[in-house]
């Protein structure tokens, strides 16, 4: 029987950052996985988009669908590899079979017909969420599907409805209006990402209006009737068009019937999810779980943090998860990213807001798909970086710059005087400029 300090159950983004990080705090780690190394994130998550615009900027027109399929087919094996290579070189032991709770610390591993036993200090369960039934919805596999199956289509259609606001929803609403796809998005809410930042909210429905992506928002499906060449949808208020396929993102079910769960003591939601503390450790002392298993919106960037976090405690240490340090990253074009504390919401947590803002224009003078705008936002009484909202080309990767910043209570001041050239600090340091100069007036 093999024994490790820590065995996470599911490699998927979440999974991988939770075994890098309790193996970097000097734990002996295994890593148990049915399938290749990279879970949503990797296949159906944010790198069609990627793919596409990578694409796009080389051929100067969009990839068509069986050559986006191909591709993004090719870009998950190679990363796939590099990720189990990189597994390796940091000494976690990649186990590959179907990891379950076999009682008292232990870990069966099923690959086949054959089966093993891991004996295991602390167990991080890793292994994602699946599609919820939606009662109105019925899912057909032929032109009604859930967002998991967001490249398996047979033909590509001319109309799509994409139900659901939510990061995966206006990824996909994009992508398929880049295939050329007429493209409908129906969301329940009356704004977009409404709990971001109201100026990035506005520049994204902007864009959204500039793209010709019909929103319909503030609106439930009443009725969906399918006919042999259509699909005619109601909504409520009277609404009413037609669309080929569609296609939805919502509410999920944590994958947890497999886990051999039953009696632990682990509890858990009506959808299955698990339940986590700040130290994203269970019920169950010693049981740790991170990523959508837990109930939460699939998203790359809060499942590298809650995966660090909690290999750092599964290994013996003891840090909470804060989500004000954890980025919010749309990849629309441009981009939209979001860290901290709104201005006007920071009070609430004990801050006084200064907030500076930097608005860089396109190439045709304008705020355009190549222009945009970069906040900083800043507490009065410490001076030090407290949020940042960006909308703009590599807003992810300068949101990402900024994280350990925040997490490290960085003065704004040392931001504003840094003398790097990369082109996407350019907003940030320009924004942190205008926060000192606003730091500094008469209050």
């Amino acid at each position: 029987m093999k024994e490790f300090d820590v065995v996470v159950i599911g490699a998927g983004t979440a999974g991988v950052a939770a075994a890098h990080s309790a193996v970097d705090q000097g734990a002996r780690v295994g890593l148990v996985e049915s399938n290749r190394p990279g879970g949503h994130s990797l296949y159906r998550g944010q790198l069609p988009l990627q793919v596409m615009y990578e694409g796009t900027g080389v051929s100067g027109k969009p990839l068509s669908f069986e050559s986006l399929v191909q591709a993004v087919d090719e870009k998950a094996g190679e990363i796939s590899k590099k990720i189990e290579a990189r597994l390796k070189n940091s000494g976690v032991e990649y186990l590959k079979g179907e990891g379950a709770f076999a009682g008292n610390g232990q870990v069966r591993v099923r690959q086949g017909e054959d089966s093993s036993i891991l004996k295991s200090g602390k167990i991080i369960i890793a292994t994602g969420s699946l599609p919820k039934p939606v009662a109105k919805i019925p899912f057909d596999e032929q032109s009604i599907f859930h967002s998991d199956r967001l490249l398996d289509w047979k033909e590509v259609p001319t109309s799509l409805v994409v139900v659901g606001g939510d990061k995966t929803g206006l990824e996909a609403a994009t992508l398929f209006k880049l295939l050329g796809i007429k493209v409908f998005l129906v969301d329940e809410n009356h704004r977009l990402i409404h709990d971001k930042d109201p100026d990035l909210i506005t520049a994204l429905e902007a864009y959204f209006k500039q793209q010709k992506i019909k929103t319909l928002l503030g609106k439930k499906i009443i009725s969906i009737f399918k006919d042999a060449e259509k699909i005619d949808i109601t909504l409520d208020g009277g609404v009413k068009f037609s669309t080929e396929k569609v296609l939805v993102s919502g509410e999920r079910l944590g994958n947890t019937a497999d886990l051999g769960l039953d009696g632990l003591g682990i509890e858990m939601g009506l959808n299955q999810e698990i339940w986590v503390n700040e130290n994203m450790e269970t019920s169950l002392p010693g049981v740790f779980a991170v990523g959508s298993v837990t109930g939460r919106s699939r998203s790359l960037q809060i499942s590298k943090e809650e995966g660090r976090v909690a290999g750092i405690n599964a290994a013996g240490g003891s840090e909470p998860l804060d989500r004000d340090q954890i980025p919010f990253c749309l990849q629309t074009q441009p981009e939209f990213a979001s860290i901290g504390c709104l201005s006007g919401e920071a009070h609430y947590k004990g801050y006084r807001a200064v907030e500076g803002r930097y608005d860089f224009p396109g190439t045709d003078g304008s705020n355009n798909q190549e222009g945009g705008f970069c906040k900083i936002v800043a507490d009065r009484e410490s001076k030090r970086i407290i949020g940042a909202q960006i909308f703009g080309a590599q807003a992810t990767e300068a949101i990402t710059r900024l994280q350990p910043d925040i997490r490290e209570g960085v003065p704004v001041k040392k931001l504003a005087q840094n003398n790097e050239l990369t082109p996407y600090l350019k907003p940030l340091i320009s924004a942190a400029q205008k926060c000192v100069q606003a730091l500094s007036a008469r209050r």
